[in-house]
């Protein structure tokens, strides 16, 4: 299945939160969520385990191997990456019906992910790379989630090809305050939202001017 190509700034925008594990990219994104009652998280595919505050089809689609390779097979993934020991892909139908059905969406996404879904979609996708202050800091929070030393450390060992990834993003966010970082956010999706809306105008105008 090819994509749809789209391009049009009429079209829905998907808003993707890069950075480190532990960085408060799915928080800042549920703080968002809650005022914008019009943006929808993307439900990602992946093989890992289901944590028990979420929920099938809301974060992610929870599937097996098997079941991911055959959507790899089928061409059902706009991408796909390994992170640690699972596998992570965008589908790419819920996304390309959302940009066609001019919708808004916002999802957490490993940064290689992030890279290709730009390449694929370069007019209709903004990243937003979320930093801790510091690596002290992001240990701390890793340890604050429950996770393991050696989980810790695996993660850690990624951390400096993500951090590297910050200057290839259209925005920066160091989430350093839950409340101004969120409202950061907030304002970025709001005025990306804005810019579409004078692009749409000046498409009219145009339009107008050559009839």
């Amino acid at each position: 299945m090819s994509s749809l190509r789209l391009s049009s700034p009429s079209l829905g925008r998907l808003f993707i939160l890069a950075g480190p594990p532990g960085a408060g990219k799915n928080t800042l994104m549920n703080h968002v969520l809650r005022r914008l009652s019009d943006l929808r998280q993307l439900a990602t595919a992946t093989t890992r385990n289901q944590r028990p505050t979420e929920q099938q089809g809301r974060e992610h689609v929870f599937i097996s191997r098997d079941e991911f390779q055959q959507m790899i097979d089928d061409d059902e993934l706009a991408e796909w990456q390994p992170v640690h020991k699972d596998l992570y892909g965008t589908p790419r139908r819920t996304l390309e019906q959302a940009f066609s059905d001019e919708r808004d969406l916002i999802a957490d996404i490993d940064v290689l992910g992030a890279t290709a879904l730009q390449r694929e979609y370069p007019d209709n996708v903004s990243l937003i790379f979320i930093q801790p202050p510091s690596l002290d800091d992001l240990i701390a929070r890793m340890d604050k989630r429950g996770e393991s030393q050696a989980d810790i450390e695996l993660r850690m060992r990624r951390v400096e090809m993500e951090m590297q990834f910050a200057p290839h993003c259209d925005y920066l966010i160091t989430n350093e305050d839950e409340e101004t970082a969120s409202d950061i956010l907030l304002g970025i999706v709001l005025a990306e939202r804005s810019r579409r809306e004078i692009q749409k105008l000046r498409q009219h105008a145009n339009s107008v001017q050559l009839a």
